[in-house]
């Protein structure tokens, strides 16, 4: 009986040592499948690591060039100095040879090296000079964990000129990495980050390649084993005229402001510049924090594009849209006459033209031509706000003109609807008379208004702004114009009344020898009129200038808009910058005739 109890007890204790020994096969056998299958490819990499090396070749993005095949952004080649801790004997003795060879600081190394991906080089430096290039070469004995990339980096010829249209690159940001558009890149990669480089940046970007070498024991290339040769991005052609860009920018002279022009016939635009600008090549190789904060904080806004992004009051160029809303709804005729004694009283309100001793009586073209406010307050209160707002859409205001840049904004267009939507509270006809010229809570942006008066040049047509000509020689998907609904007759008149501007109104420092020009001036007020009175000398408080315009009248090639912002009349400020982008389109020099009795005073 004894001797069965004892082997219950054995085999009791068998059963456990069994289940003990099970355990630990299965233990062994779960590392197992996680060393071999599980972590397999990770520790392949590691031990490939030690006698091979992936060197990334980056693809050149593609150049932009003017529509003359002039080259505005190209690739230059520059020098990285990355670091592979993985193949560094000693470490931090190598870390300190190469702070003394490059001359920056240890623990910048160092932090770098904490921050990095596994099994990725760390970059350095960037854009090395060749000195640093040499020395390393010379001392890579010393240095085996240390390697020199060539890395085209962007370069833009034309610095600040059309910055906020070709756009500038930078490294990818940790929010951007977590979007759709940037997927299967990793940090440190150089995307578009404004303009077209970011519009077009995946196009652009190109096919990376690689070369796979094989290193000895202390890390050095004796061999390649593999190369995939990267491919560079495709060249765009851009609608923009080098030349003309030229000239629109040294037009402004330094002053505040935006301009652009484009093709009336299908909305190609010509040049776009807004000042102040920045230049795009202090991006390339990533932008020092101070200059950052700098650039951020200037209250001149150079990193805005004033073309696309800026929204102002149109001021007097509204009165493009009033007139032609007025002849088409029959409210007047080509004939319609209203007295203009210098100020409309209305409404328990007195309203002012801006020539105080008054126009006298005024049709539609004398009007436009002398930017009488006094006849579009009539025509004004006679069409209401509503049918303002309609033909204020149909001319292209109040929504995004479909440009290709990122970010563009839509201007306002004010209704009924919009402020009991917004404010909660109900139109009042007073308002009615300021939006008639283009004052109120009415904005727009240059590019907006550039494509109103193509609409006018065109005979009624609506075209799409648009940059890229051409990629690799295909053209884009073009967007057909859009025939707005406007009378021949209409535009006729409006078109008539716009060359009176510039051969004997307010616009008359546009003109050009031998080329007729239409064009219409204005100035937005940033401040109620009484206080600007009161302090004339502030800068910021007087009004923003305006011009918008077209030439040859008869057969337009070119629409632009200038706004020089606290310029004063636009007549007085922006109709000279707009006369050098015209003069330089056209190839004429000097001013056209004199002033046409028209004083400062009375120019809007």
């Amino acid at each position: 009986m004894r001797i069965y109890e004892d082997l219950r007890v054995v085999l009791a204790r068998l059963s456990v040592l069994q289940s003990v020994a099970v355990g630990l096969v299965a233990l062994l056998g779960i590392q197992f499948w996680n060393l071999q299958v599980v972590r397999g490819r990770y520790f392949k990499a590691l031990a490939e690591n030690n006698r091979s090396r992936e060197v990334a070749l980056a693809a050149p993005r593609g150049t932009l060039l003017d529509r003359e095949g002039r080259v505005l952004v190209e690739n230059r080649p520059s020098f990285n100095v990355l670091l592979t801790p993985e193949h560094a004997e000693d470490l931090d003795a190598e870390v300190s040879r190469l702070a003394r060879a490059l001359q920056i600081g240890e623990a910048q190394i160092r932090e770098r090296v904490a921050r990095r991906a596994v099994l990725r080089p760390v970059v350095l430096k960037t854009d090395a000079p060749l000195a640093d290039v040499a020395v390393l070469d010379a001392r890579r004995m010393e240095l085996p964990a240390v390697s020199v990339e060539v890395v085209p980096l962007r370069s833009y010829p034309l610095a600040a000129a059309a910055a906020h249209a070709l756009g500038r690159v930078g490294e990818i940001t940790e929010r951007q990495l977590q979007l759709p558009e940037f997927e299967g890149l990793g940090p440190g990669a150089l995307v578009g980050q404004a303009g077209l480089e970011s519009q077009y940046n995946r196009r652009l970007m190109g096919r990376d390649g690689f070369r796979r070498v094989i290193v000895n024991s202390r890390g050095l290339e004796v061999a390649e084993a593999e190369r995939r040769p990267p491919v560079d991005g495709p060249a765009l052609t851009l609608t923009l005229d080098s030349r003309l860009q030229a000239a629109m920018d040294r037009a402004f002279a330094g002053r505040a402001g935006s301009a652009v022009a484009l093709d009336p016939r299908n909305g190609e635009i010509l040049a776009l510049t807004s000042t102040p600008a920045y230049d795009p090549n202090e991006f390339t190789t990533g932008i020092e924090p101070a200059l950052w904060a700098r650039l951020t904080r200037d209250t001149g806004t150079p990193l805005l594009n004033r073309v696309i992004q800026g929204q102002y009051a149109p001021g007097s160029t509204f009165k493009i849209v009033i007139a032609a809303a007025a002849l088409e709804e029959g409210v007047i005729t080509p004939s319609t006459s209203f007295y203009c004694p210098g100020y409309l009283s209305v409404y328990n309100t007195v309203f002012r033209c801006h020539k105080p001793s008054g126009h006298g009586m005024v049709d539609v073209h004398r009007a436009i031509a002398q930017s009488c406010n006094v006849f579009f307050y009539q025509a004004g209160i006679r069409l209401e706000i509503g049918r303002i707002a309609d033909y204020a859409r149909r001319l292209g205001l109040g929504a995004q003109t479909g440009v290709d840049l990122p970010h563009e904004l839509a201007g306002l267009v004010p209704s009924a609807e919009w402020k009991m939507r917004v404010f909660r509270t109900p139109w009042y006809a007073g308002e009615t008379v300021s939006v008639a010229i283009g004052q109120g809570q009415v904005s727009a942006t240059p590019l907006q208004m550039a494509r109103m008066a193509a609409v006018v040049a065109s005979g009624g047509k609506l075209v799409r702004p648009h940059l890229v000509r051409s990629t690799d020689g295909a053209p884009p998907p073009m967007t057909a114009p859009r025939d707005v609904g406007l009378k021949p007759a209409t535009l006729e008149v409006v078109r008539q009344g716009m060359k009176a501007v510039v051969a004997q109104g307010t616009g008359w420092r546009a003109r050009l020898p031998g080329v007729a020009v239409a064009g219409k001036t204005g100035s937005a007020q940033v401040v109620a009129r009484s206080r600007l009175e009161k302090t004339p000398g502030v800068q910021a408080m007087r009004p923003h200038g305006w011009f918008v315009g077209f030439a040859p009248a008869e057969e337009p090639r070119i629409a632009l808009a200038v706004l020089v912002e606290h310029g004063g009349s636009g007549g007085e400020a922006a109709a000279p910058v707009a006369h050098e982008i015209l003069a330089a389109f056209f190839g004429v020099g000097g001013p056209g005739p004199g002033a046409p009795g028209v004083t400062d005073t009375e120019a809007e």
